[in-house]
């Protein structure tokens, strides 16, 4: 750095001062505030329901996964019937005339019998074998899907939807069906 000498020919006029000092007391004014506003107004205008849609996305996913996660358990069944009907897997669980998981024994009297609530829920244990995700008789929505009977099928509801979404299992053929729209 190199100073600099009132009066010589590089230097500053000695009769001009300098004034270095800031006033921060005077903020924006009301105009650049109300901009400001506006511009993240506009931004919120895009975020939230883009928001909402990844939301009802993940939504859409986590019922297709276990959706699909339960026919791979019906199909589990099926397989180890088709193979060796004696399995011990198959102990506790009463099959259809095709192989279909319709319940377990202690929830059903017989295959023939209609769906309850209590033998859907059987099956939702049974078929998916992990205590996540849950499941409800009520409508309780601390739990993840609350299950019904609606045309003689186990329907599970899912709870973080609204109920918008459902999974379908037919205890007679082994479909499973799901409503994500």
């Amino acid at each position: 750095m190199r100073s600099v000498k009132r009066g010589t020919k590089n230097s500053i006029p000695a009769d001009i001062t300098i004034n270095a000092t800031v006033d921060c007391s005077k903020g924006f004014s009301l105009l650049q505030s109300a901009v400001a506003l506006m511009v993240m107004s506009a931004g919120m205008l895009f975020l939230v329901p883009r928001l909402t849609d990844l939301i009802d996305e993940a939504h859409k996913a986590h019922v297709k996964s276990v959706a699909m996660a339960i026919k791979t358990g019906a199909m589990i069944y099926r397989e180890v019937w088709m193979t060796d009907r004696n399995s011990p897997l198959l102990a506790d669980m009463v099959l259809t005339e095709s192989g279909w998981p319709s319940g377990r024994v202690k929830d059903t009297d017989s295959v023939l019998s209609a769906p309850t609530t209590a033998r859907c829920a059987g099956l939702w244990k049974s078929l998916l074998d992990v205590e996540v995700p849950t499941l409800t008789f009520d409508d309780d929505q601390t739990f993840d899907f609350q299950v019904n009977v609606i045309e003689g099928q186990c329907r599970y509801y899912h709870k973080a939807s609204d109920d918008k979404f459902f999974i379908d299992y037919n205890t007679t053929t082994g479909r499973v069906s799901w409503n994500i729209r």
